[in-house]
């Protein structure tokens, strides 16, 4: 889901350069020192989840855990997935470095929206299995979104492959939803408390 330097038109990589600087600047107006350490955890977790890549046919799909992510550090989850995001870019070369905004974007906002509908009990009226696997296929599903909206308002030559993105990454979805509910059950029996703030 990382989209490298030189993809994207230079509007977008303006736009979405400055939409993630007021992302990152929302999430250290919530940052307590408490925090740091969850911060770093989360941003250690985002990074390892990437390299667990699954076969599916001709190609594979990764990991990438926003929405456990989200549940467990809402809106320091911006600066957690940028700081993850920025070791990707510069030492393994996933992503790129003009393109950051794009991928805190793509990678960051699902994760903080489904901790707004957890932490509002938008998920409520559901089992409660199936509420853990849409925390986790939920981010998935609205990352995907959001890379092919990205690559499709960039340039029109990508408007066929943002459609194929979103076929492509349908069993990630899946995948992301099954094993987040072995993780949320995981949390509550071994560390429940960082749950607390979404009352899970």
């Amino acid at each position: 889901m990382h989209i490298s330097d030189g993809i994207l038109s230079s509007e977008v990589v303006i736009a979405t350069s400055v939409i993630g600087v007021a992302m990152v600047a929302y999430s250290l107006k919530n940052l307590k020192t408490e925090n740091i350490a969850l911060i770093a955890a989360m941003g250690a977790i985002f990074f390892i989840a990437s390299f667990i890549h699954i076969p599916l046919g001709p190609t594979s799909i990764h990991l990438i855990l926003t929405g456990v992510i989200g549940i467990l550090i809402g809106p320091l989850a911006f600066l957690s997935i940028l700081i993850a995001l920025l070791f990707q870019a510069i030492l393994l070369g996933y992503g790129g470095l003009t393109s950051l905004g794009a991928n805190l974007i793509i990678m960051a906002l699902p994760s903080y929206l489904t901790y707004l509908f957890v932490k509002r009990g938008y998920l409520n009226f559901m089992n409660i299995k199936i509420k853990y696997f849409m925390i986790g296929f939920i981010p998935v599903l609205l990352s995907t979104l959001l890379l092919a909206l990205v690559l499709a308002i960039s340039k029109d030559e990508y408007l066929y492959a943002s459609y194929t993105l979103i076929l492509a990454n349908a069993p990630a979805m899946f995948i992301e939803g099954l094993i987040t509910i072995f993780l949320i059950n995981y949390l509550k029996k071994s560390i429940p408390n960082l749950l607390d703030g979404v009352k899970l």
